[in-house]
């Protein structure tokens, strides 16, 4: 009878073996199927991050471009093969899972092995929770209000594509050009934060910090989805949040394809590389003849700073008075009447058009579109600047010419935040959308985005940027700032006798009866308060001959 017992069990275990087998093998296929698409989904991402450094062409050796390629073949064979896994798997449910079984665990296997390979080709991946994109002003600033919000050592990189820490970029039109070497700015003298009162951020600050400067490395490709960067040397960066912080770049008449706009002695500044070499040529030009094409920002104060140096100075620009974006016909006279005083030759309304070069190929001549041409030793050009969101295009929202952004620097990408110039944001004051070249807007915007940031881990509460307009300049023994919105009507206060020992003077704007912006000429501190007070609290104008008669006492009163 036992006998006869174990005989059936035996049968039994004998026709459900293959069955439990069978189980087995499903449950074996469900779970290696899982580890197969989570294997895939790594494997496409290392695949793209690859390809996008193909892409870039930048590989320079760094890879062995054949078998890379043969790899890239390789893992579009293995992902046809995972299809058609998963289309016979669905197509008998049962039997074909449990038969499959055994090619999943290899191609398992085969996947673990691709991914190795290819995080190879990839080589050192550099990841840091947070990487700011330029290092200029705002650079600096974002890295100081990290360091304020309890930054951890190996946290924040900054990509920079100069060779030098950041810098108070707004010196090297003025300071740095000083003929007195005594007097002259130079680094560490002006790395930031000194522009705004505060400690300068020397190199082994960041050091010290744990913030890895990164400099001399340009990025050339950028993947947002994959939060990538990769550099003209191949390196690869993954960060966590990004900040972009790119600024601008000068417009070149090489841009426009302007006859021998090539020549040697043709500079534009923007950064310490270009200010090094217009202060080597004016030593080696010494006593010569400088055209300052452009009546703007740059325009201006390096026609000052060239006269400072002795040079014949000559301006060319377009317009009908300087600084047109900013400046009334009234303001504009009187800087323009300060300047022909001080022995600089002004032609308005016209452009040039092409240069004439010698032998060795200097610039000697400036052929301008009215027929004449102006001897030049020396060329400086300052016609503009554009945002460099060249990196970004397609892959972010835009708008007038910017990155757009929210009231915290939020881009639309989740994760990446834009600053400075390159951003265009919410101007809580006027309910519009703008984007702010300065480098007020530089500083303050980045220690925003940071703090927005710092904000939105701790879950924290931050009121949106509340940016007041504001602009500057400093040329001979002049000074002027204008806070708010230059727009609607103006009027003028004080006298702006261009003679006159300590100039004074100033224009309020007044829109829908209210003072909207303010600009004043040698105020003091408490007289510049003043006006920034005023321009943000746009108190009604009851009688415009009666604050024309106040002048600056009006804003003095608030």
């Amino acid at each position: 009878m036992a006998s006869s017992f174990n005989f059936v069990i035996g049968s039994v275990k004998f026709i459900f073996a293959p069955i439990e087998r069978c189980l087995n093998c499903k449950r074996n296929f469900d779970e290696n199927m899982k580890v197969l698409q989570k294997l895939l989904k790594e494997l496409n991402t290392v695949k793209e991050v690859i390809e996008l450094r193909l892409s870039a062409e930048i590989h320079g050796g760094t890879m062995q471009t054949e078998e890379v390629k043969n790899w890239l073949e390789d893992v579009q064979r293995i992902k046809t093969e995972i299809e058609i896994i998963e289309r016979n798997a669905k197509e008998k449910k049962f039997l074909s899972r449990a038969f499959l079984g055994k090619m999943v665990e290899e191609k398992v296997a085969e996947l673990k092995a691709f991914l190795r390979k290819g995080k190879a080709f990839l080589g050192m991946v550099k990841s840091f929770k947070y990487i700011i994109v330029g290092g200029g002003v705002a650079a600096g600033y974002a890295a100081r209000e990290f360091d304020r919000q309890g930054l951890k050592p190996g946290q924040l990189a900054i990509i920079s594509k100069e060779a030098v820490a950041p810098y108070e970029r707004p010196t090297l039109s003025k300071g740095y050009l000083n003929p007195n070497p005594k007097a002259a700015a130079r680094l560490p003298e002006f790395h930031v934060c000194v522009g705004s009162g505060g400690d300068r951020l020397l190199p082994d600050w960041y050091k010290e910090k744990g913030i890895q400067l990164i400099l001399g490395t340009e990025i050339v490709k950028v993947n947002l989805a994959l939060k990538t960067l990769v550099s003209a040397a191949g390196e690869i960066f993954k960060f966590q949040t990004l900040i972009i912080a790119t600024g601008s770049t000068v417009i070149r008449l090489t841009d426009f394809k302007v006859e021998g706009a090539d020549a040697k002695n043709i500079f534009y500044l923007r950064e310490l590389e270009d200010a090094d070499k217009l202060v080597e040529s004016i030593k080696m030009k010494k006593y010569g003849k400088a055209v300052i094409i452009g009546g703007g920002y740059i325009g201006l104060e390096v026609a000052a700073a060239m006269r400072i140096n002795d040079f014949d100075v000559t301006m060319v620009y377009p317009d009908p008075w300087c600084m047109p974006r900013l400046f009334t016909p009234t303001m504009a006279a009187f800087y323009e009447s300060y300047y022909e005083n001080k022995g600089i030759k002004i032609i308005k309304g016209t452009v040039s058009v092409g240069f004439n070069a010698n032998a060795n190929g200097e610039v000697k001549g400036v052929k301008l579109k009215d027929g004449r041409v102006l001897e030049a030793d020396i060329v400086v050009v300052g016609v503009g600047a554009r945002p460099l969101t060249a990196l970004f295009k397609g892959q972010l929202e835009e708008d007038k010419g910017g990155i757009k952004t929210d009231g915290f620097f939020k881009t639309s990408m989740p994760g990446v935040y834009a600053v400075g110039d390159v951003a265009t944001f919410p101007i809580k004051l006027y309910n519009e959308m703008r984007r702010v070249e300065h480098v007020d807007h530089a500083r303050k915007s980045a220690e925003h985005a940071v703090k927005a940031i710092k904000a939105n881990e701790t879950g924290t509460e931050l009121e949106e940027y509340d940016y007041l307009p504001y602009f500057y300049s400093r040329t001979f023994e002049l000074s002027w700032q204008f806070y708010g919105d230059n727009v609607g009507k103006t009027l003028f206060f004080r006298d702006n006798n261009p003679l006159s020992p300590k100039p004074k003077f100033g224009s309020y704007w007044i829109k829908d009866g209210k003072i909207v912006g303010a600009f004043l000429e040698g105020g003091t501190l408490e007289e510049n308060k003043a006006i920034a007070k005023v321009s943000r609290l746009n108190p009604p104008v009851e009688n415009l001959d009666q604050l024309k008669k106040e002048g600056l006492s009006f804003a003095s009163k608030f």
